[in-house]
């Protein structure tokens, strides 16, 4: 990068120019289009560890759970458990994809509104520590351990009521989302417990979440403390109490903009439970790997409009959603630095209006075969693509010490139809037979 570059990257990036060419952990992005092909997710390890170590240092003495959710790739979680990181999952999909990474179970938490029998059934087998959602749940938990003959950890999910987050979609916390359990419910269930209503069950500590993309520590700090306040309720019951785990919701500037630093929220939470005997817990997703990755394309079209290029994509809404579902932003760069030539519509193959990634963006003069790079796609990109428009996924590249693996394969037209061709399974299900009406001719 120059200082006259058009499109400046900070020098603490991932992805930078070099001559000229867009660079990650010092491997030339267009050599790794060439040789993967496009579209393609590219991570930078070395980025998340480095991301990691910064935000255990602003949290210690607490823990880091990764938020499995954000970013799933078998790669990154098996550097996050070599770095002694703990996982935050929400399903058994992803619990078995942790253990499969050298996840320690002592330091995983299973999260999740509607977990199935089987999921309480794999956690409780597994060790793992259940933030329990309802007095439901909570009952088919106990099940769990008798069925599974042993003893399970827990903790309740409270919803603080708590307004937090830019979008909707990303508020968490308020009495009107399907989160959580409402503070006085919470107390009553502890109650419950303290009483030997649920034999099988250890109680261990409250967790709340009030939102994603935080503007303000204040904000992730009110949640925490109402969640406070539940486990102290729990501790005079009798309860041995001692883990606060406040979530994520760490913001990343997806426009460049500030935010606030984790060492911000990390003091917010210190002064709140300061002297209160808890072992605080954090949950960050985007804040360990947005900024590690990339989403590559190559150019299939360039259509001129009133408004401004449509540059058409060999990418779109069905492997980065986050555009179309939140209207994020993205930062779009080209692989190759040339000056822009003007604003462009960055917009992909999927037969929905919504198929837009980037939205009166500068960009050079493109052509068919040119490459872009949608930055800070590390999380919340993979992990929400689908098969839609019968689209395959693409294949995902990790990247560290100067060395590319392919560590997810490109799916392809076969892998489509995979689950189809397969044989018809005849299931025992027959329609009853009609019933007569009385008097009626047969």
């Amino acid at each position: 990068m120059t200082a006259a570059s058009p499109f400046p990257l900070d020098e603490g990036e991932p992805f930078r120019y070099r001559d000229g060419v867009l660079h990650v952990a010092g491997l030339p992005v267009d050599q790794l289009a060439r040789a993967a092909g496009t579209p393609l997710y590219v991570y930078d390890l070395d980025a998340v560890a480095a991301a990691y170590r910064r935000l255990e240092a602003a949290f210690r003495p607490g823990q880091v759970l990764y938020s499995v959710k954000a970013n799933g790739n078998l790669a990154l979680l098996r550097r996050l458990a070599a770095l002694g990181a703990g996982f935050d999952v929400v399903s058994g999909g992803e619990l078995l994809r942790v253990l499969r990474a050298g996840a320690r179970p002592g330091r995983i938490v299973f999260a999740g509104v509607g977990k199935t029998r089987e999921e309480l059934r794999l956690a409780a087998r597994g060790g793992v520590v259940v933030h329990v959602e309802s007095a439901d749940e909570l009952a088919a938990l106990q099940a769990a351990g008798i069925e599974v003959g042993t003893r399970v950890r827990f903790g309740l999910r409270v919803n603080p009521d708590v307004e937090a987050g830019p979008h909707p979609y990303l508020r968490t916390g308020h009495d009107e989302t399907k989160f959580g359990l409402p503070a006085r419910t919470a107390v009553q269930l502890f109650r419950r417990v303290a009483a030997g209503n649920y034999p099988n069950l250890d109680p261990v500590g409250v967790h709340v979440h009030v939102g994603s993309q935080l503007a303000d520590p204040g904000e992730l700090a009110a949640g925490a403390r109402v969640a406070l306040g539940v486990l102290q309720a729990g501790r005079r019951a009798g309860l041995a109490l001692d883990r606060l785990d406040v979530g994520g919701g760490l913001p990343i500037a997806y426009d460049g903009g500030p935010v606030p630093s984790p060492e911000a929220f990390a003091a917010a939470l210190a002064r709140l439970l300061a002297g209160s005997g808890t072992r605080l817990q954090v949950e960050p997703g985007r804040a360990l790997v947005a900024r590690a990755g990339a989403l590559v394309a190559s150019v299939l079209a360039v259509k001129p409009r009133p408004a401004g290029r449509a540059v058409v994509v060999d990418t779109g809404m069905h492997h980065l959603l986050r555009p179309a579902l939140y209207r994020a932003r993205h930062r779009v760069v080209p692989v190759r630095l040339r000056p822009p030539a003007g604003l462009a519509w960055l917009v992909g193959p999927i037969c929905e209006s919504a198929d837009v990634l980037a939205a009166g963006v500068p960009l050079p003069d493109l052509a068919p075969g040119d490459l872009v790079a949608v930055l800070d796609a590390g999380a919340y990109g993979m992990v929400m693509a689908s098969n839609y428009n019968g689209q395959p996924r693409p294949a995902e590249v990790v990247v560290a010490g100067g060395q590319a693996l392919v560590s997810r394969q490109r799916e392809t037209w076969g892998d489509l139809l995979a689950w189809e061709s397969r044989p018809a399974r005849r299931l025992p299900v027959a329609a009853p037979p009609v019933r007569q009406l009385a008097g009626s001719r047969p």
